[in-house]
């Protein structure tokens, strides 16, 4: 939606479910997930010519994409083998490295610098936030007392 004029532009046409948006950082274009492909995988769409071409092509489910900040890698939610891990995508190379080596991770957030990603996992029967570098080296899992954790996100980023 242009807000000075509120006109709305639709940026997607298909039969297929386009979900889960995400800017660019040079806000060019939108990342989102779609199954036009006939599976859950990354797309982009170019905000000035409106031309759509599939980002990811690693595995057979790639979704929940957001951008690092410098805008050269995104970060997925990567299903390989039946096991959902946290993987890194290369827009460069096109090569997806998974950083983790759960089975059932979701919900992941880029840190604010873009060197680490939030996510949502289990330990025993519950729901934890965990974090894992960009660069796949650090692992932690974060104590929590009470209750189920789910959709996590990083707070605005202040320097």
């Amino acid at each position: 939606i242009t807000i000075a004029n509120k006109q709305i532009k639709q940026l997607t046409r298909s039969n297929a479910i386009n979900t889960e948006p995400s800017w660019a950082p040079d806000g060019r274009s939108i990342v989102f997930t779609s199954d036009r492909g006939g599976a859950p995988q990354i797309y982009r769409v170019q905000l000035a010519s409106s031309k759509i071409s599939r980002v990811t092509y690693q595995g057979r489910y790639n979704a929940r994409a957001s951008y690092t900040p410098d805008g050269k890698e995104l970060v997925v939610l990567h299903r390989d083998r039946g096991n959902y891990t946290i993987g890194l995508h290369d827009l460069r190379s096109g090569q997806l490295v998974a950083l983790t080596n759960t089975d059932d991770a979701e919900s992941p957030s880029v840190s604010p610098n873009g060197k680490l990603v939030l996510f949502a996992t289990h330990y025993g029967s519950n729901g934890v936030l965990s974090v894992v570098s960009t660069d796949g080296k650090v692992h932690l899992r974060l104590p929590a007392r009470d209750g189920d954790v789910q959709e996590p996100a990083w707070g605005p980023f202040r320097g």
